[in-house]
């Protein structure tokens, strides 16, 4: 087991203990130029994020949503044959996005006003195609 101690620019003392990837992930997480900058954890104000190192807006950036990740699937032409929100949300499964049948019929409706996708009714339901 690996050990390490850090002492953060406010003072903070940080022991780190695990396998030897482990601390070494983590001193590379600790040891990043957001931390050696001015204005730096121990500048804060008391009121800010007990979280420094989150940065959301990037994260919300990086995300897609089920409205970004069906206009992909639009793109790829997946919606050339005919296919029902089940078929949508299994296609979504496989890539790893994981959405309810809810979730995902506002995204498809929206699609279809914008004229992205075309929706049937057929008689098991709603269809979409492209």
């Amino acid at each position: 087991m690996a050990t390490a101690r850090l002492e953060l620019p406010d003072g903070t003392t940080v022991t780190i203990e695990g396998t030897a990837d482990e601390v070494a992930t983590l001193l590379t997480r600790f040891s990043d130029d957001r931390l050696s900058r001015s204005g730096a954890i121990g500048d804060r104000p008391k009121h800010a994020s007990s979280r420094p190192f989150k940065n959301a807006s990037k994260d919300r950036q990086k995300r897609k949503g089920p409205r970004i990740l069906l206009q992909d699937l639009a793109d790829e032409n997946f919606f050339k044959s005919k296919r029902t929100i089940g078929e949508v949300q299994k296609k979504l499964e496989e890539k790893g996005h994981i959405y309810s049948l809810n979730s995902l019929s506002t995204p498809l409706l929206r699609l279809t006003r914008a004229k992205v996708l075309r929706r049937i009714k057929e008689k098991n339901g709603w269809v979409y195609v492209s």
